[in-house]
């Protein structure tokens, strides 16, 4: 059922971002893309990305619980509870640049939101492509001490609120760690399942988590298990290459667009 405040074709396409968040939780790398399409296709371009970003959020931390039903008791605490004081100080400030239009420390228009967050996903772009050799350059030494911890967690935590969009930045923290496969699932899946309630509160003080929008997440609660499926299935059937190429240039063209959008 499509709740009377959109059409048909609004609802399509947030439930098509929605879908590809739920696939990338599912190992099908998409997630990327999701936010900046829905950007560009949020019915109030006036206040896109704002209101793009904060319904997003509801809908990872729904997706969080799902995940960690099956990564529980696949955990590393001792990275996490290292990341986590510098996080909290990130989200802070994130939400005090981007989140709130009452800032006392600086008003940040819709406009150059866009323009950070298209700026974000070409950087994910040149991340991904260089990984392996960013990756080989990285020292192997366990857990990172305290200082290159809360540079990541900071850094995970700004762009976690600006744009849901720390994926990057905790690969780099958690890879070099050599955990095995699935006790980087579950690390990862808690510490953002942590990120995600952390920034619910500066969004719901703020006023960004709005009724409405609410009420749309709801009725698109089935795209998310749907998606996980999807990705899952895609990720052992499409060979790695073909797909990371397709994800790169939807993401760059999107990313390009919004910053297009931003500038003119």
């Amino acid at each position: 059922m499509i709740p009377d405040t959109h059409t048909a074709a609004e609802f399509f396409w947030i439930a098509l971002s929605v879908f590809l968040l739920g696939m990338s939780k599912g190992g099908f790398p998409v997630g990327a893309i999701a936010l900046p399409l829905l950007i560009l296709l949020w019915p109030d371009q006036t206040h896109a990305a704002k209101s793009a970003v904060a319904f997003m959020l509801p809908m990872l931390c729904a997706m969080d619980i799902v995940a960690l039903a099956f990564y529980r008791k696949q955990i590393e605490w001792k990275p996490i509870m290292r990341l986590l004081p510098a996080t909290l100080l990130g989200v802070a400030v994130a939400s005090a640049l981007f989140v709130s239009d009452r800032s006392a420390v600086i008003g940040v228009s819709d406009r150059v939101l866009k323009m950070v967050i298209g700026v974000i996903g070409l950087l994910f772009i040149v991340y991904q492509v260089g990984k392996t050799w960013i990756l080989s350059r990285l020292e192997n030494r366990g857990t990172p001490g305290w200082a290159k911890s809360s540079v990541f967690g900071f850094g995970a935590g700004v762009t976690s609120t600006i744009a849901h969009a720390a994926g990057p930045v905790i690969q780099m923290y958690l890879l070099p760690q050599r955990l095995p496969k699935l006790r980087f699932a579950g690390t990862t899946c808690v510490y953002f399942f942590i990120l995600n309630l952390v920034k619910m509160g500066p969004f719901a003080l703020m006023g960004r988590i709005q009724r409405d929008n609410l009420v749309l997440g709801l009725h698109l609660l089935p795209a998310i298990p749907l998606g996980v499926a999807a990705g899952y299935g895609l990720v052992r059937v499409m060979k790695g290459h073909h797909y990371r190429w397709f994800i790169y240039a939807v993401l760059l063209v999107t990313s390009v667009t919004l910053i297009v959008k931003a500038v003119g």
